[in-house]
């Protein structure tokens, strides 16, 4: 009889261990999936609010223009000038260039800094990339904010270029690129990592407040 009682007491004590561990295990669950949803909304909220500011950036850009003014790098003759220009739907980048190789595709990217103390180019450092993305075309919404594609040069070595990006802002909270270089390269960008294996670096320019209009 002692003994039936002892195991009687046993199996009760295992029994009542076995549904604490269990209410414990639901509990931890619980826990976890409220900090999922947790962690959800506020990701939510925080897509919600950059979404947020960069319509009201795009709204105060509106008619602000920007350029940068492109000179040749060392043994290079390419030049001319890169506008932006705030629009409802983003930043309108308008190209101008001459002395490329006619009949060629030439790489132009945004990149870290306007220092053009280097006559290489390399001063400006690499592609301006903010938020950390692969390298990409323009035709791949996640890509460097300083991604713009590729020139393509007439008979005469001129290409005129224009892209609206919505990535950037000219000169506000969002990716601001007010100050940084513009680089053309010697070779056609084919969205390959890291940077597009496009060559050396033949002309450079620095970002700044565009003189209005008279």
């Amino acid at each position: 009889m002692i003994n039936r009682w002892r195991y009687g007491v046993l199996l009760a004590l295992l029994m009542g261990l076995t549904a604490g561990c269990e209410l414990e295990s639901n509990k931890q669950i619980r826990q976890q999936a409220q900090k999922a949803a947790e962690n959800a909304l506020a990701r939510e909220a925080e897509m919600m609010a950059q979404k947020h500011a960069a319509e009201l950036n795009a709204a105060n850009q509106i008619g602000q223009v920007m350029v940068a003014v492109m000179t040749p790098t060392a043994g290079n003759k390419t030049g001319g000038t890169v506008t932006f220009t705030g629009v409802a739907s983003g930043v309108l980048v308008e190209a101008e260039i001459s002395g490329l190789t006619p009949g060629q595709q030439h790489a132009i990217h945004i990149h870290q800094y306007g220092d053009l103390r280097l006559d290489n180019g390399k001063g400006t450092g690499g592609h301006y990339n903010p938020e950390g993305h692969d390298h990409s075309l323009p035709s791949n919404e996640t890509r460097h904010a300083g991604d713009l594609g590729n020139l393509t040069a007439d008979a005469n070595g001129n290409a005129s270029y224009s892209i609206t990006i919505n990535n950037v802002t000219l000169n506000s909270h969002h990716n601001p690129i007010c100050g940084r270089g513009v680089i053309i390269h010697a070779k056609v960008d084919d969205g390959g990592q890291p940077t597009g294996n496009a060559g050396a670096r033949i002309s450079q320019g620095v970002i700044g407040f565009a003189k209005p209009a008279q």
